[in-house]
C-alpha cells in the first residue's frame, strides 16, 4: 500500500527542481519547462522522424504550448508523491486530466499507467546519500554531484523530477504526443537505489501489478477521494519504458515473459531509448540485445499480437539487429545525414566541416512493420555534436545544445518519447482537443502532421 510522502518530499526539492509548491501546486515552467529559456514549447518530432527533406534530416519542429487549445492551462494535470515501506519506495507521478475523470468514476479499468525506469544509481552522491530523505555531502571537482549543484541536496527526490518533467519533459511529451487527443495515462517515476535492489521488486508480472494497483488506489485516493483501502483494483494497459543502462530492467522483466493475464491483457508497449544492456564490451552487449528481441518477438508473436515495441539507439549492430529480428519490419527508410541541407545552409556546412577533427555525420535509419506497431529510429553517434563520451565529439555534428538538448544520448529520451507515445494504442488517448493550426483528423488513432 502506497502512503502520501509530500510532506517529507516537497521541502526536500532543491533549486531549480521545486515542481511542487507546499499548496500542492505546480511550477508550470517546471512541468512544462522552458525551450532556450525563453520559449515556452518543446520540440515534437513528426509522424517520421527522419526526412531527407528537412534541415539536418530531422523532421523535428517547436511546439509552442499556446498553439494548443487552451495553451494546456487546462491539462496540467496533478502530481503526486507516494512511497512504499520496502522495495522500491518512491514514486513520483502525474495524473492526466482523462485519467482522474476515470478515477473520479469509478472506471479504473480505464485507466492506463505508463513506468519510465531511470539508469541505475551506482555513482557519486546517489550511492553515498541515503535514500531517499539524506543529503549529499560529497566534494572534489570530478564528482558529477558537484558540477550538477547537488552538493547538500537530496539527490534521488532531484533525479525523480527530472524524470518526472523538467529535464526530459516527460509531461510536456505526454501531452503533446497526439495533436488532437488528450493523453489517458498516470505516467509513474519509481525512483530506485541500488542498495534498494534498482527496481528488483518490479520486475515480475506480479510484483509489477502489484505496483500498478497501488499506484491505481493511492491516485484514486487523492484524485477522487476515495476511502483508503488495500485492494486488487482493474486497471487498463501499462507502458514500460528504459532508458540507457536502465533497459536491462525491462530485460529481466521480458526472460519471464509467458501466456499470463499480465503479458496478455495489460502489458501494451515497450519503449527502449538508446538502450545499453553492458558497456563493458561490444560482443556481449549485442548478444543481450539480440536475446531481448527474441523475448519481445516472442511477446507479440505468440502472447499479445497488439504488442507495441519501438526502439531508438544510436548503434549501429543494434538497428541491424531489430531489421534482423521477428519484429517484422519493413524495409527502411536510410538517410544519408551528410547529404541533407543542414541548418544555417551551405556556408554552416563548408566551415563545419573544416573544423579539426570533423568527420561525416553518417547514416540514419527509420523502419515499422506493416501497421506501425513496431518501430526503430537509428541516428549514430556521429550525427550529434557531443553524444556522450568526449572522444565521441563531432565538431560537424548537429548541434542538438542550441535548443537545450544536453547530450546526444539523453535526446533520444528528451524528445523521442512524445513519438513513442504517438504510436500508442487508442486507448492511451481521452478526449478530443486539437492544435488550432492542426490538419484533419486521421481515425481510427490519433496521428501527426
Amino acid at each position: 500500500m502506497m502512503t502520501d510522502a509530500f510532506g517529507r518530499f516537497q521541502p526536500l526539492q532543491g533549486p531549480g527542481y521545486d515542481v511542487l509548491q507546499r499548496d500542492g501546486t505546480t511550477v508550470t515552467d517546471l512541468l512544462l519547462p522552458l525551450l532556450l529559456h525563453r520559449d515556452r514549447g518543446i520540440d515534437v518530432p513528426g509522424r517520421r522522424v527522419l526526412d531527407a527533406s528537412k534541415p539536418d534530416g530531422l523532421n523535428v519542429r517547436l511546439v509552442q504550448y499556446a498553439d494548443v487549445t487552451g495553451g494546456l492551462a487546462d491539462e496540467h494535470g496533478t502530481v503526486l508523491v507516494a512511497e512504499r515501506d520496502k522495495g522500491t519506495q518512491l514514486f513520483l507521478m502525474w495524473v492526466s486530466r482523462t485519467a482522474a475523470l476515470h478515477l473520479k468514476a469509478r472506471a479504473t479499468q480505464n485507466v492506463n499507467v505508463h513506468f519510465l525506469f531511470h539508469p541505475p544509481t551506482d555513482r557519486d552522491c546517489y550511492y553515498e546519500t541515503p535514500y531517499w530523505t539524506g543529503t549529499c555531502g560529497i566534494d572534489g571537482k570530478e564528482s558529477g554531484c558537484v558540477t550538477l549543484g547537488l552538493k547538500g541536496q537530496q539527490p534521488y527526490v532531484s533525479l525523480g523530477e527530472r524524470y518526472l518533467c523538467t529535464d526530459f519533459r516527460a509531461v510536456a511529451q505526454h501531452l503533446l504526443a497526439s495533436e488532437r487527443f488528450e493523453p489517458n495515462v498516470v505516467y509513474v517515476v519509481p525512483v530506485a537505489s541500488v542498495k534498494g535492489g534498482n527496481f528488483d521488486d518490479l520486475l515480475t508480472a506480479e510484483g509489477l501489478t502489484r505496483a500498478v494497483q497501488d499506484v491505481i488506489l493511492f491516485a484514486s485516493r487523492k484524485i477522487a477521494g476515495n476511502p483508503d483501502e488495500d485492494g486488487f483494483p482493474e486497471f487498463g494497459q501499462v507502458m514500460l519504458s528504459g532508458y540507457s543502462h536502465s533497459c536491462d530492467r525491462i530485460e529481466k522483466l521480458m526472460k519471464t515473459v509467458a501466456d499470463t493475464p499480465f503479458f496478455r491483457r495489460h502489458l501494451s508497449q515497450i519503449n527502449f531509448f538508446d538502450p545499453n544492456l553492458y558497456d563493458q564490451g561490444a560482443k556481449i552487449r549485442l548478444e543481450r540485445f539480440q536475446a531481448l528481441l527474441d523475448k519481445a518477438s516472442l511477446w507479440k508473436n505468440r502472447v499479445n499480437r497488439d504488442a507495441r515495441v519501438f526502439v531508438y539507439t544510436a548503434y549501429d549492430d543494434h538497428q541491424r539487429a531489430v531489421l534482423g529480428s521477428g519484429l517484422g519490419l519493413q524495409s527502411p527508410t536510410i538517410v544519408n545525414l551528410d547529404t541533407v541541407e543542414w541548418e544555417g545552409g551551405l556556408p554552416a556546412k563548408v566551415a563545419l566541416r573544416k573544423e579539426p577533427r570533423a568527420h561525416p555525420r553518417g547514416i540514419g535509419a527509420e523502419a515499422y512493420n506493416h501497421d506501425r506497431t513496431v518501430g526503430l529510429v537509428h541516428l549514430p553517434p556521429s550525427f550529434f555534436r557531443h553524444w556522450l563520451e568526449p572522444k565521441l565529439d563531432n565538431p560537424a555534428g548537429w548541434d542538438q545544445g542550441a535548443r537545450d538538448n544536453g547530450h546526444g544520448h539523453g535526446w533520444f529520451l528528451r524528445t523521442l518519447l512524445s513519438h513513442a507515445l504517438s504510436n500508442a494504442a487508442p486507448e492511451w488517448f481521452g478526449t478530443k482537443r486539437g492544435f488550432k493550426a492542426a490538419g484533419p483528423v486521421v481515425q481510427p488513432r490519433p496521428e501527426r502532421r
